[in-house]
């Protein structure tokens, strides 16, 4: 005979078989006795319900016929007249004998009583009445039933009323036994009747019992006497009286099998069923394991070698020898295994892939550890790495690491889907390498733990370059100082510090005396030689918290940050002008140097940057003309006509605005290769009745301070597209930049405004260019890109203005949708310098790289016209051309250029 490994399917199968039948035998047959129980408990129930009601029933016709035949007690005694005597004696004795004449007789009574309305016992006759009537004599209300205990006997009292003559009315009492002959005619068959007192039998329907003989009271439920088994109920015979008497009914449970051959009867119909059983299903299951066995030894076959040989197919093919689900499972089990061949063959080329690729393509856990490294990764830091055993922070630069461990932490924990950003490497035998990493979150190989998956490029080249241009557009080229985007910067920092601490802050603004005859002697290289020098001398003077810019020309700015009062800022400046007078020896030249200074204090004189430097500035000219080469504080003016004068300024601006009186202006943009004008720019001009033309610098941050900037900007486009359509009617085709604000831009339906009112003059976004600063385009990235895609969707220009001096990383300005840059005028007029050229080159280089065209602003001569040409600016603008002309000139310009 075939023995099978305990461990085998059939082994299984068979042991859990047997193990069924034992449990479907054991629990079906104690189910089935249970069953039949309770069928057996559900007629006794019903059958003692019934006797119940039967019993309750005869119990009332028995009542009825007492209550009858007291009532033909009574109606002889009344006819009889007894008590018509003239005498009570005679009238008692001739009762006495009524009642001694019905002894024995069927149906009657054999004690009672008379008792008057008062409820006194006048009369008692039988065995039991005389101690009746000493129980209830004087009692008005009597009760329903008597026991006599010396007779061990109970009574059911039956009355009626009675006429006694001269006494009026009184009652018979006539005591009915309860024994055993009022059982046994209430009693039905296979029901045994008990009259019980305090758990005592006093009688029984099936003759007399024991008198010692107990039962439990108020009990519905299983008995048993005499070998039977009996159903017992309970019945009340005298209303809700706990201590009357009860009658107890027992009905005979009568069981039609008996429970040992209800048993046996069982155990042979389970054992016949499970001998079925196990002969129809042996044979199929043996197969059944057979199959799967050859589908197991098949999984087997392809884990060990992950190839479909023929053995395998053959195995799999006896597996699916019938149409079943087991087939199903074979067939699927064959298509799993090809797609994992294929997989595996994809896997192969994937890795060999990863072995050309340069980046570094890792896999970690969520405590850092590699479990994956391909070979890039090594190229990238010259590491050898051991899978399960190395850390990724080991390669990483000490002051990068914890951000990163933090920034890894956020990802595995759930707090970020991905992360994107930069950090230091260390190399084995080079210098640190800067990377752009961008990694996911991933299930883990374990299942049970998140894995970590990214790549890592090398960006050291671009890295550098970035950080480079991005030095020269914060800082000062000669001098290295910080230049006013970097100084204004510091200054809103150190103006929010301050406001926190309840401490002051001082802005300076420092111009040379007579600079310019420095220049005009000695030559620009002197006066530059000069600017550096002094530059160096005064920066050293300063705390290390200050800031000194230089903020144009011969202008410097000085700021002086954590000051407990204003006279510190003072004793602060007073060392910085003395370090400014020191004699300075340049090219073998010796100067001496004075400034004048002009310094506002934060918050006594102004409470933001551009307000404190415009003080500072009144304060520096107040100095000047105090004499020069002194230092004038804010609070040393004796008037404050700049503040009036910029009032007035704001009060008139915001009626301007509303009045539509501010008008648009035009300066044309040239071709840097045949000077042709290929495009304007639209400006915003505002002429006042009392201080003329004011500056576009004074009232445009006015009127974003106002609230103002969205009126304005609306008036500028309406007379631009105006003026469009005009050109157009005389045949003039030019390209126009229109300046858009960050109010105008995050106006919900900007876009669809400016096409609705460009299908009104029946023009085309095409020939439009919408310039925002880079500030601007960088200082909410996500949804500006969301505006401006929007925007070049419907066909317009995006330029980016001022470009350079804003914060962009180029990962920004790749996902930036711009079609165009404007190269700032800072940078323009450092063309002639070799790291300004530099700098612009860098710019264009970049602009190429991204397919953006370039437009140079400030062009004020030739010499810088040619050189941005030569560096491959594509377009220009500056005065060098045209200074900006209002639209009527401009129309006569284009018209005069276009007849030539």
């Amino acid at each position: 005979m075939k023995t099978f490994h305990r461990s085998s399917l059939r082994y299984q199968l068979y042991a859990r078989l047997m193990a069924a039948f034992v449990f479907v035998a054991v629990f079906g047959g104690m189910a089935l006795l249970s069953g039949y129980q309770a069928l057996i408990q559900r007629s006794a129930d019903a059958s003692a319900e019934g006797s119940l009601r039967h019993v309750e029933h005869s119990l009332e016709q028995l009542r009825s016929s007492w209550q009858k035949n007291a009532q033909a007690v009574k109606v002889h005694i009344d006819f009889m007249r007894i008590f018509g005597e003239p005498s009570n004696d005679a009238a008692w004795l001739r009762l006495r004998a009524y009642f001694a004449s019905l002894e024995g007789t069927v149906g009657k009574f054999p004690s009672g009583a008379v008792t008057s309305a008062d409820g006194s016992v006048l009369f008692a006759f039988g065995p039991d009445g005389q101690a009746f009537g000493k129980v209830v004599d004087g009692t008005a209300r009597l009760p329903e039933w008597y026991y006599s205990a010396a007779h061990r006997a109970a009574f059911a009292l039956v009355t009626s009323p009675l006429w006694l003559g001269q006494q009026g009315n009184g009652r018979l009492v006539l005591l009915q036994p309860l024994d055993s002959g009022v059982l046994g005619a209430l009693a039905p068959k296979d029901v045994r009747l008990l009259l019980a007192l305090n758990n005592r039998v006093l009688g029984s329907s099936r003759g007399s019992m024991d008198e010692t003989a107990t039962v439990t009271m108020d009990y519905s439920g299983r008995v048993a006497f005499d070998a039977i088994e009996a159903e017992q109920r309970t019945l009340q015979l005298f209303g809700s009286d706990p201590a009357a008497p009860q009658l107890l009914i027992q009905h005979t449970v009568s069981e039609p099998i008996s429970k040992p051959l209800l048993l046996l009867s069982v155990t042979a119909l389970l054992a016949l069923f499970a001998a079925i059983l196990w002969i129809s299903i042996g044979q199929w299951s043996a197969k059944i394991a057979q199959r799967i066995e050859h589908l197991f030894r098949a999984s087997e076959m392809f884990v060990a070698s992950h190839q479909l040989s023929e053995p395998l197919l053959q195995r799999l093919a006896l597996a699916s020898a019938l149409p079943d689900e087991l087939a199903q499972v074979a067939q699927s089990s064959l298509a799993l295994m090809h797609s994992i061949e294929v997989f595996d063959q994809e896997h192969f080329a994937y890795l060999q892939t990863l072995d050309l690729l340069e980046e570094g393509v890792v896999e970690i856990d969520a405590q850092g550890v590699f479990l994956l490294a391909s070979p890039g990764w090594t190229r990238l830091t010259g590491m050898q790495v051991d899978c399960g055993r190395d850390l990724i922070f080991e390669a990483v630069h000490p002051e990068d690491e914890p951000d990163f461990r933090k920034q890894l932490e956020q990802l595995t924990t759930g707090a970020k889907s991905s992360l994107v950003g930069r950090l230091r490497l260390r190399q084995l035998d080079r210098k640190d390498l800067w990377v752009e990493y961008r990694f996911i979150a991933g299930e883990g190989r374990q299942k049970k733990q998140t894995s970590v998956r990214g790549v890592l490029r090398d960006i050291t080249q671009s890295y550098l370059l970035e950080k480079h241009i991005s030095h020269m557009a914060l800082h000062d080229a000669l001098t290295e100082l910080p230049n006013r985007i970097l100084f204004e910067d510091r200054a809103t920092v150190a103006l929010h510090m301050a406001q926190r601490k309840g401490n002051k802050v001082a802005v300076g603004f420092v111009d040379l005396d007579h600079f310019k005859n420095v220049n005009d002697q000695h030559g620009h290289k002197a006066g530059d030689q000069m600017l550096v020098a002094l530059a160096q001398s005064l920066r050293a003077s300063l705390r290390s918290g200050d800031t000194l810019a230089r903020w144009g020309g011969d202008e410097f700015v000085v700021l002086l940050t954590d000051l407990a009062q204003s006279s510190d800022g003072r004793d602060v400046m007073a060392k910085f002008a003395a370090s400014c007078e020191q004699p300075m020896l340049i090219d073998g030249n010796q100067f001496n140097i004075t400034c004048s200074m002009g310094v506002a204090i934060f918050p006594d004189d102004a409470q933001t940057v551009e307000a404190l430097l415009s003080q500072a500035d009144r304060a520096m000219f107040f100095a000047k003309e105090q004499g020069r080469n002194t230092i004038r504080f804010v609070s040393d003016m004796a008037d404050r006509d700049q503040e009036r004068r910029a009032l007035y300024i704001q009060n008139k601006l915001a009626k301007a605005i509303k009045g539509q009186e501010l008008r648009v202006w035009f300066q044309p943009i040239v071709d840097a290769q045949t000077r042709k004008v290929v495009g304007c720019e639209a400006l915003a001009r505002w002429h006042d009745d009392t201080y003329g033309w004011v500056s576009p610098a004074t009232f445009i941050p006015m009127a974003e301070n106002l609230g103002l900037i969205r009126e304005l900007g609306h008036q500028i486009w309406i007379q631009t597209v105006e003026s469009m359509q005009r050109w157009k009617r005389l045949g003039i085709a030019l390209r126009v930049a229109v300046n858009v604000s960050r109010r105008q831009l995050f106006i919900p339906s900007f876009t669809a405004d400016l096409l609705d009112d460009l299908a009104a003059l029946d023009l085309s976004p095409a020939d439009i260019d919408l310039e925002i600063t880079e500030s601007v385009a960088m200082e909410d990235a996500e949804h500006t890109t969301k505006r401006l895609l929007e925007l070049t969707a419907s066909g317009f220009g995006i330029a980016i203005d001022d470009f350079g001096t804003g914060y962009s990383s180029l990962s920004q300005l790749h996902d930036m949708p711009a079609t165009k840059v404007k190269i700032d005028i800072s940078f323009v007029r450092r063309v002639h310098l070799p790291q300004g050229e530099q700098l612009i080159q860098a710019i264009v280089k970049i602009a190429s790289a991204f397919e953006l065209s370039t437009v140079a602003e400030g062009v004020e001569d030739e010499a810088t016209a040619a050189l941005l040409c030569a560096l491959g600016v594509q377009s220009l603008q500056g005065y060098h051309f045209a200074r900006p002309m209002d639209a009527d000139l401009f129309e006569a310009y284009l018209l005069e250029r276009k007849d030539a």
